[in-house]
Parts: structure tokens; sequence; C-alpha cells
């Protein structure tokens, strides 16, 4: 009997060990040893398909390509790049400007409360100081401050001392193209291309490009397109490919499946499951989770759906109240003009009146005068 119960006990046992391996994750997260996200405002589709950008294309030969990721609309870098960091729309993150907090958890936050070392390379001028979780997680540059600058941060670091995650934000594409010359905006992207180039020979040298996620996107486009580029290169990384229908929202998604962290709970991008590379045995996994991802987000986006709804009724119910409010006003402004134009009507016949009163006053006293004249002229 003790047997039997042992036997069937291992046999649990190694049905909930199989289920678990079956739940695993497929992808080697412990093979990702660093991650570096890379935000370029100022590039977009256009700029990209125009400019030689060598060192960039050949890391999409190397990694996955969508040339055309969809990216955000936003009047603020603030606000694209915390859509970038959160995976969320600015109106659920609520970061439009400096003033303002983050109002949902961010990949960084999410790093560090599992333990993950990171690091912020602003090149805003500070506009990014949300993210500054402390004088070693947060490198604040000038606006004017060049590209190179901003990744010679990264490459200050050692291979003992190199952070976990590093997001890098740099600028001068987005000056050149505020310039309105495209000399020196393809110059301002040759030059990025160039930094690029030295911080992937600085990866090689020390032997961390091959187990190094570099990621190079921008949050927002600047053409009316809103189309950017979206390089990934990185151990599971497909090599080679492209893919097309990605969101800048999916960065956040993709990181976190690639690291095998869940991605932060508001986030509603999907990972880009095209970039990542799959044994046959675990597809079936794989197309189960990319399918949960899309119901999820389709539920989400019906949500959002009846929350605009409700919106939209409030707004109507509003502009109803405004308008009756309106057309008692309207109403008692017509009530109010009637009485004045009542007053005004009489008071201009009792001005008559009285001055009719008045003329046939004079009238009497003149006569009266003639009268008594003549009278007293006759004794004379």
């Amino acid at each position: 009997m003790r047997s039997l119960y042992l036997l069937l006990s291992i046999g649990i046992l190694t049905l909930l060990f199989t289920i678990v391996l079956m739940l695993q994750p497929v992808f080697a997260a412990e093979a990702v040893q660093r991650v570096i996200l890379i935000n370029v405002e100022g590039l977009n589709y256009e700029g990209y398909i125009s400019t030689p950008m060598h060192n960039l294309r050949q890391m999409a030969a190397e990694g996955l390509m969508d040339e055309k990721c969809l990216s955000l609309r936003t009047d603020s870098l603030e606000a694209a790049q915390a859509s970038l960091l959160t995976g969320t729309l600015p109106i659920e993150h609520g970061y439009y400007n400096s003033s303002n907090n983050i109002e949902v958890e961010s990949l960084l936050a999410l790093l560090q409360k599992h333990g993950k070392t990171f690091q912020v390379i602003d090149g805003s001028g500070g506009k990014l100081k949300v993210f500054n979780y402390g004088e070693e997680k947060y490198v604040g540059l000038k606006a004017d401050s060049k590209d190179q600058t901003a990744l010679a941060q990264v490459m200050k670091n050692t291979p003992e001392n190199m952070p976990f995650f590093s997001f890098i934000y740099v600028n001068d594409s987005m000056d050149g193209l505020l310039s309105l010359d495209e000399t020196v905006y393809y110059d301002s992207l040759m030059s990025f291309d160039n930094s690029l180039g030295q911080l992937i020979s600085f990866l090689k040298n020390n032997n961390m490009y091959y187990d190094s996620m570099l990621i190079v996107t921008s949050a927002r486009s600047t053409s009316p397109s809103d189309l950017v580029p979206l390089v990934i290169h990185g151990p599971g990384c497909k090599t080679g490919s492209k893919t097309s229908s990605t969101i800048m929202l999916d960065t956040t998604a993709t990181i976190c499946r690639f690291i095998g962290l869940d991605a932060p709970a508001a986030s509603i991008g999907i990972p880009v499951y095209d970039a990542m590379t799959i044994q046959e045995e675990d597809k079936n996994y794989v197309y189960a989770k990319w399918v949960a991802d899309l119901k999820k987000e389709r539920t989400a986006q019906w949500n959002r759906y009846y929350e605009i709804q409700d919106e939209l009724y409030k707004t109507i119910h509003q502009m109803a109240s405004i308008k009756e409010e309106r057309q008692s006003i309207s109403n008692f402004a017509g009530e109010k003009e009637k009485i004045i134009n009542v007053l005004e009507s009489r008071l201009t016949w009792e001005r008559a009146l009285y001055l009719g009163i008045f003329i046939v006053m004079i009238a009497g006293y003149l006569i009266e005068y003639r009268w008594l004249k003549k009278k007293f002229m006759l004794f004379k």
C-alpha cells in the first residue's frame, strides 16, 4: 500500500514538474546579459531609408527590423518617452511634462522591483528626471549635448559594472530636423550612426556584443507617416528577419519577454514574437501565448472603447445642458428685450404727451398775454 502511495506521489510530482516546464518561457532569458535601448529623437522612416546608416543597417541584418513601426503622436517628448518605457498611452500614464508624475508602473520600476541594475542617460536637458532613481542610475546631459557624448556614457562602464539595462535618449537628429535644412538633418543621422558604430565596436572589443540586446527606435515620428524604424539585435533574436505591423508600445513588452519578466500591468503592447528564435516543439506554446496576448489586448481595447463611449455620452449630456441653459438665457434675454421695448415705447409716448401739454401751455400763455395786453390798451 505504501509503495502504491509512493508511486502515485511520484507520478503527481512528475506531472506537476512537466506542467511547470511546459509553462516556462521558451526563450533563454539568462542569455541576455544586458539591454541597451536607444531612442533617437527625430529619426523617422523617411530619414532612415534616405540615409546610408551602415552600422544600423548591419545591426538590422544581424537581427530583426521593422522599417515601418507605428509611433505615437504626442506634443511632448516627455509623453512619448513615458509611453516607450511603460507600454501605455499618454492618457494612461499621465506624464505630459516634467511637472507631472507617472501614474503607472514603468519598465525601470519593474527592473528595480526585481533587483536589476539600470541607468538612464538623459540627453534632453532634464526633461526625463521622472526616471531619476538615484545618482548612479541617472545621468543628466544638456539638451545641446551631442549623441556621441550620450553614447560615450555607456562606454565608460566596464563589463563588470555595466548596468543590466541602459536607456539612452539622444536628440541631434531632432535639432537637425528643426534646422529645416535636409543636409544638416542627414548629417545628424550619419553622426548618430557613427556613434552607434563606436558603441558596437566597444561591445565587441569587450566580448559584450553577442550577449547584449540592442534596440534602436524613436518613440514618436517627425513625419506625417508616423512611422519609425525599429531594430532589435541580441541573443535569442532572429537573424536577418523583417517584420511589420509593430507599434512603439510593443517595445517594453518585447524586452520583458526576452529577459523573462512579465510586462508592467498597465502595458498594452504585445511582444514582437517575430523577433524571437523559437524551436519547432515550442511553437504551439508561443502561438497560444500570442493568441492570449491578442485576446487580452482586444478586451482592453473594448474596455477603452466603452470608456470613450461613456465620456462621449457625458459630453453629449453636458452639451445638451449647456444648450438648454443657453436657450433659457436667450429666452430671458428676449423677454428682457421685449420689456425694454415696451418701456421705451411708453417713455416715448409719455415724452410726446408732456411735450404736447407743454406746447398747449405755451400757446395758452401767449393767448392770455395778447388778450391782457389788448385789454389794458383799451384803458389808455
